[in-house]
């Protein structure tokens, strides 16, 4: 047990150290993902990786300084490090998790899907995008994130997006103030900022915003996004990409709730949640995208996890990602 310990402490540190030295290393405007107290942050890690519920929130985390870690490209030498140093403390994080969870998704009954053909989709300028919907408790949330990984590019999800767009607001409300020090707004730059969102609800502009992001970021660099209606967005904007939907049968779907949940739901509690969050999809799925979320037409791929698992679930789009070119 004491050595166990020592190992999360030391895995804690080697997180913290890498943070600060992405920072240092690309001078984000992000700021770093660890912030305040040092012996704080490291205790704060220590848990994150002791407690199987907060996977989620570990991974969000390891993405940001992956994704920050990924601009260091202009300078090779340093890049290479930060990525090996990544790369194994990716690799120890993940098995650690996984030894306390042992709740992957598989089902070994299940046959292997075919490969679909999108070669033809891509452009030689245009990154490689691909959008991940799943439905709740079906795993989509780990593949999405190690196939990022394996693809050596930037994930995002709903945690990181939201830190992003709150990161960037505030950037621009602090030059907006310092520059209204300096000069007053006319009546017309006025009513323009107040009517920028005005009458829309806190989902919606955070619908607009996201958008926007997305667009943005397709044209610099290939990502792995969850969820975001993203697939719908993208599409509007006329910027190739994949689109793959995950799921599992609902039996396994709430099977896994019951065992991962932060909150120990009960088994019925477990149904119930995985329940509403499915109508809730569906629900702004619909109304964001005018399409049924889930349904197969939606897609280019739509795959069972129960029948591959996790890493089986990573290596068909692997697969099917390296059979187009698309990997390079």
């Amino acid at each position: 047990m004491m050595a166990d310990n020592d190992k999360i402490t030391e895995l804690a540190n080697r997180i913290y150290a890498l943070d600060e030295k992405v920072y240092k290393a690309t001078g984000s405007n992000l700021g770093r993902v660890y912030q305040g107290n040092k012996e704080k942050c490291i205790n704060d890690l220590r848990d994150l990786i002791k407690s199987s519920a907060d996977s989620s929130v570990l991974r969000s985390e390891l993405a940001l300084i992956s994704n920050m870690a990924r601009t260091t490209k202009k300078n090779p030498q340093l890049h290479k490090e930060i990525m090996h140093e990544y790369g194994e403390i990716f690799d120890e994080a993940m098995a650690m998790q996984e030894a306390r969870e042992g709740n992957d998704i598989i089902d070994p009954e299940h046959a292997e899907l075919n490969m679909s053909n999108l070669a033809n989709r891509f452009g030689k300028d245009d990154n490689l995008i691909i959008c991940i919907g799943r439905s709740y408790g079906c795993a989509g949330t780990d593949i999405g994130f190690r196939l990022a990984d394996k693809l050596r590019i930037s994930y995002y999800d709903v945690s990181i997006m939201n830190e992003i767009l709150q990161r960037n607001e505030e950037h621009e409300e602090t030059d907006r103030a310092l520059f209204q020090n300096k000069t007053a707004r006319t009546p017309a730059q006025w009513w323009r900022d107040f009517k920028k969102y005005h009458g829309l609800s806190r989902s919606d502009v955070q619908f607009f915003n996201t958008s926007k992001k997305l667009v943005d970021l397709a044209k610099q660099e290939p990502y792995v996004i969850m969820g975001r209606y993203a697939d719908n967005i993208l599409t509007k904007n006329h910027i190739p990409h994949i689109s793959i939907f995950i799921t599992a049968p609902k039996k396994l779907r709430i099977q896994r709730t019951y065992h991962t949940s932060k909150e120990k739901l009960t088994y019925k509690q477990a149904a119930k949640y995985v329940s509403k969050e499915d109508k809730a999809h569906l629900k702004r799925y619909a109304f964001y995208t005018g399409k049924k979320w889930g349904e197969a037409d939606n897609y280019d791929l739509t795959i069972n996890s129960s029948t591959y698992g996790i890493d089986g679930s990573v290596d068909l789009i692997m697969r099917i990602v390296a059979k187009n070119q698309l990997d390079n």
